[in-house]
């Protein structure tokens, strides 16, 4: 097998951060850098109404079929998001579900909450595919059960949770539903109304193409939260309280505009190319990995076999080579780049049984090519029939 010599990587850590950026991408951001820098709301003479904050604003109302655009709030990404909605909820002695396929972003603040004694908190087990059945998730309510928070897509296994499902029975015992969508935004179709999400985090480095350091939270019209920060909005100075307009109460200090563009374009690419062909051709490159490695001796592959129910995320194992050995080896002998370890998601790797080391994952990108992943596949036969050599697990 040819070894690639290293100044052509092969990336296929998607799933992390997306690259490469569409070239509408790169041209967007880069003329917004050599341009005369323009802050909305707080420059010295007028801005029209259709800033660039408010239009890509409504383009992702409109891609994740929120009421209003100013259902949309910009955050920093996900993880801020979710920090927002656990922690701007009064919870006070409350219950909160949330699953085992969670990312850390989800699971650290509300075990911080849980050991402040502020609230209960039920983790639903999952099957070793990472899927949650909804029965489970109402065989847990109570009550008092504030919220349930739940991954729309595992960022392990890729298993697609069941949302519709879901929020009826939270809703039928007067609980939110928040769902994280870091996973699934831009890959999968997002339906925030006809799914019955009250809170939706999502980020917008990964499927949605735009840069880290960008993403956003949609708050169900009528639900209040306590804003993570107040400070300066740019209007309403005579205020010394925070305008509790929206999106003014929870967009305190300067908005991350170079990540506004990149997400406008980012979704102009996806709207351009349809989200179904993106989803249909990462979807056809499962497909490829999935079957290929399977036959690959002493490869262990995680997930399940019915791809229609799964994102693009791959995660697999080499009995006798650690995740982290092989993703060394790829990346030193073959240059290609993936992601090994737990994935900030511990607790479904205790259910798939690669605890503590973790699993080997691989997400490949729309722009992945059938030559990029025939290569990688070479890559593992070679590294598995040579696990005498490279053991250590």
């Amino acid at each position: 097998m040819t070894q690639n010599s290293g100044n052509n990587l092969i990336y296929l850590n998607n799933a992390a951060t997306s690259f490469p950026k569409p070239q509408e991408v790169i041209t967007a951001v880069t003329t917004y850098l050599t341009s005369v820098p323009i802050n909305p709301a707080r420059a010295g003479f007028e801005v029209q109404d259709e800033d660039v904050i408010s239009i890509c604003r409504q383009k992702l109302a409109a891609f994740f079929k929120a009421e209003h655009p100013h259902q949309i709030i910009f955050t920093s990404g996900a993880t801020e998001s979710l920090n927002l909605a656990i922690n701007g909820l009064d919870l006070d002695n409350d219950h909160v579900i949330t699953t085992a396929i969670e990312h850390n972003s989800v699971l650290r603040p509300l075990k911080t909450l849980e050991r402040q004694n502020k609230i209960s908190l039920t983790i639903v087990d999952c099957d070793t595919h990472g899927w949650v059945d909804p029965e489970d998730i109402a065989r847990h309510l109570r009550p008092n059960t504030k919220a349930v928070i739940v991954n729309h897509c595992s960022n392990v296994t890729g298993a697609i949770l069941d949302l519709k499902s879901i929020a009826d029975i939270t809703h039928a015992n007067d609980s939110l539903f928040i769902v994280d969508c870091s996973q699934s935004a831009g890959t999968l179709p997002i339906d925030v109304t006809g799914s019955g999400i009250d809170v939706m985090a999502f980020t917008g480095h990964k499927s949605l193409f735009g840069l880290p350091g960008i993403g956003g939270v949609y708050i169900r019209e009528g639900l209040k939260l306590r804003p993570l920060k107040v400070g300066g909005t740019g209007v309403k100075s005579i205020l010394l309280y925070q305008p509790e307009e929206l999106p003014l109460y929870y967009e305190s200090g300067t908005l991350n505009l170079p990540g506004i563009i990149s997400l406008q374009a980012g979704l102009e690419f996806i709207a351009n190319t349809g989200l179904a062909e993106i989803d249909g051709k990462k979807r056809a490159d499962l497909r490829q990995l999935t079957a290929a490695l399977q036959e690959i001796p002493k490869v262990i592959v995680y997930g399940s076999d019915n791809i229609d129910n799964r994102s693009s995320v791959f995660c697999f194992n080499i009995e006798g080579v650690s995740p982290a050995d092989v993703g060394y080896i790829l990346e030193s002998s073959f240059g290609i780049l993936v992601r090994a370890g737990l994935h900030c998601a511990p607790l479904i790797h205790q259910a798939m049984g690669a605890y503590p080391h973790g699993s080997v994952r691989v997400s490949p990108s729309y722009f992945t090519t059938a030559g990029e992943l025939d290569y990688f596949i070479e890559a593992i036969k070679e590294i598995s029939a040579n696990t005498t050599y490279y053991e250590s697990y």
